[in-house]
């Protein structure tokens, strides 16, 4: 009997020796450059993945062009796609280049729209000492009435990381995030609206 409760102690303490849960978000910078009003309401859509499963919680990364995995005990406080969009209104909202500034879920009309493709967001690691936070965004500027498209870019981002593993993932990601915000008002402020 005492070698069943051993064997029972021995399982229960394995158990509870698990490596905690590390949650990591993404924030902004403060240094969003402000400018003048352009649009009169932007509205930005919920993100969207040609892999829709890589846009949830899991922090994921690749060795190999033709693998990609996920950390265990590492993961997104919140699905990507929310994080990301939480992201950009900040960013707009900051730079005051719209008078509002709208989420997909709002019921207010706007006239114009942002959408967000997200083609690539993970760790490409190449050895024990490189990796790169490996980012490919698209955004469309629409024009919500007609659904017309006035302009779109992709911005890719492949910026190095301090460390090989979740943590220096997602410092690199933070930085190539901010990179994205001022790049895309920097963007927006080039197209060519009628301001209505």
């Amino acid at each position: 009997m005492n070698k069943y409760l051993f064997l029972l102690l021995i399982i229960m303490l394995s158990a509870c020796s698990k490596p905690p849960l590390h949650l990591y978000t993404l924030n902004i910078q403060d240094n969003i450059p402000k400018t003048t009003p352009l649009f009169s309401s932007i509205r930005i859509d919920y993100p969207k993945g040609i892999e829709e499963e890589t846009l949830g919680n899991k922090i994921y990364f690749s060795k190999s062009d033709l693998t990609q995995s996920y950390y265990g005990y590492s993961q997104w406080s919140k699905s990507l796609n929310r994080i990301l969009m939480a992201n950009l209104i900040k960013a707009l909202q900051k730079s005051h280049i719209s008078r509002v500034v709208l989420d997909y879920a709002s019921e207010v009309e706007a006239k114009y729209e942002l959408e967000i493709r997200i083609y690539r967001f993970e760790h490409k690691i190449i050895d024990k000492k490189k990796s790169y936070s490996n980012i490919s965004i698209g955004i469309r500027l629409l024009n919500s009435q007609n659904r017309t498209l006035i302009s779109s870019k992709i911005f890719n981002y492949n910026t190095p990381c301090s460390t090989t593993d979740a943590k220096g993932f997602v410092k690199a990601s933070n930085e190539a995030i901010s990179h994205l915000s001022i790049d895309t008002i920097k963007w927006l402020k080039r197209v060519k609206v009628k301001y209505e």
